[in-house]
């Protein structure tokens, strides 16, 4: 069975440990990431 999830990171920069403890702790095999909010500077 595929696993997906989603996580809400609302704001990808300032949440980039949690985001990273998530993934090592998630067995998912595809992660959805929504409301990044970074910019291209």
């Amino acid at each position: 069975m595929t696993r997906i999830a989603t996580f809400n990171v609302n704001g990808v920069n300032g949440r980039l440990p949690v985001l990273f403890k998530w993934l090592g702790e998630t067995d998912c095999d595809v992660v959805c990431l929504q409301e990044l909010k970074t910019s291209n500077a």
